[in-house]
């Protein structure tokens, strides 16, 4: 899959992409996706240890609004607000529960850092999302590399 169909998957309809993008010029566009996401907000930055207060729930009701949809009932956001948990991707697949019965999901962008970044897409596009290496470095194992969807 070529670079341009995966970030229109991640970021579909984006005008501004592209321009960033040449604006970068960078040879590794991958990079360049993620700090796009982070400058843009369109990806969710959470440490490794996990959140400090609920930046998964008010990034879910961010998207909501940018996109005006719907994509979990107050009385679902309200339980993941209170879900306690160890280790983020459980989380993670909490969200996953509440968010694909709509049609979306909550991935793993890879990056070489210590946190994730998070984002929201179509579940429909699964399938080309999780098979494509985005990071290329050698030293990081190849599950790693790749987008990740917490089931």
């Amino acid at each position: 899959m070529q670079d341009q169909e995966i970030a229109q998957l991640i970021f579909p309809d984006d005008k501004n992409l592209e321009q960033f993008l040449k604006d970068e010029g960078s040879y590794d566009i991958h990079e360049d996706l993620l700090k796009y996401g982070l400058k843009t907000q369109q990806f969710l930055y959470v440490d490794y240890k996990g959140e400090q207060y609920q930046e998964i729930v008010n990034f879910i009701l961010d998207y909501e609004f940018a996109h005006q949809i719907e994509l979990a009932a107050k009385e679902e956001l309200e339980q993941l607000e209170a879900y306690d948990y160890e280790y983020l991707p459980d989380k993670i697949r909490e969200v996953n529960k509440i968010l694909s019965p709509k049609g979306y999901g909550l991935f793993s962008y890879p990056n070489s850092g210590d946190f994730y970044a998070l984002f929201i897409a179509k579940i429909e596009n699964i399938t080309n999302l999780l098979q494509e290496e985005l990071l290329l470095d050698d030293r990081i194992p190849f599950q790693e590399r790749c987008v990740k969807y917490y089931r």
